[in-house]
């Protein structure tokens, strides 16, 4: 697994820069800011066009942008956001190959519809981290990047997230979270949405947007024999103190 991740880093990497506009930008508050490929911040603008290697920072606002293959993706205040590389032929609307999107989480979080990229190939579609990365297979999650790691969260669809040491399919309503580079990724389940169900983080679904049914076993009904009694739950930290973002 080692090697796996370690080619996904590589991956960030080596990816070729392309010209293609990946996204546009059609909400934001605040004050974000748009750092282009020369280094150069300006202030960013309603219509603007995001290309490959140029990184948009939230800053005290948020930004809501919607990709050439469909997708949408909603940052939040403090989010910082990368596009490596994007191609989308756009040819009868569905990917093909060659195309593709490399994409960086430096810190904050995101919440995101995804389109036609990765909906048939999932190695088309990649969000990388600095502790962990992303793949995805036609779906709509969540993000956090900060100081006690990621935390991803699936609503829609499967998520795989990959560590140094292993990968976890994150399936509607978990959350993984992934401490520290070279940490194991761990699953929780029934607290996934949590960070993000305020109502002006969740981005315009694409029209091509689709749920992936997933396999279930259906365990029988166990008669209970004993006594029900009143108890909280525990959560297990990192949990109990897990990353939020601003309302």
């Amino acid at each position: 697994m080692r090697s796996l991740f370690a080619g996904f880093l590589c991956l960030f990497a080596t990816y070729p820069v392309l010209a293609d506009v990946a996204a546009s930008v059609v909400f934001f508050s605040g004050k974000p800011q748009l750092t282009a490929t020369n280094g150069v911040n300006r202030p960013l603008k309603k219509g603007d066009s995001l290309s490959s290697g140029e990184t948009i920072d939230a800053a005290d606002g948020r930004v809501q942008l919607r990709f050439a293959d469909g997708a949408s993706m909603s940052l939040q205040p403090g989010a910082q956001f990368r596009v490596d590389s994007f191609r989308f032929s756009g040819k009868n609307e569905r990917a093909i190959p060659g195309d593709g999107v490399v994409i960086t989480l430096v810190k904050g979080s995101l919440r995101t519809v995804t389109g036609w990229l990765g909906k048939l190939d999932r190695s088309q579609y990649r969000i990388g981290t600095s502790v962990a990365t992303i793949g995805i297979r036609g779906t709509e999650f969540g993000a956090v990047m900060d100081g006690s790691g990621l935390t991803v969260s699936t609503y829609v669809g499967l998520v795989e997230v990959c560590s140094e040491v292993g990968c976890v399919q994150v399936a509607p309503s978990e959350t993984v979270w992934v401490r520290s580079l070279g940490s194991r990724t761990e699953l929780r389940s029934s607290l996934g949405g949590s960070n993000f169900r305020n109502e002006n983080v969740i981005p315009e679904a694409p029209l091509n947007r689709e749920a992936i049914p997933l396999q279930q076993t259906i365990q029988p009904v166990q008669q209970i024999t004993q006594p029900i009694h009143n108890q909280q739950p525990t959560i297990t930290a990192p949990y109990a103190n897990s990353p939020t973002t601003a309302p």
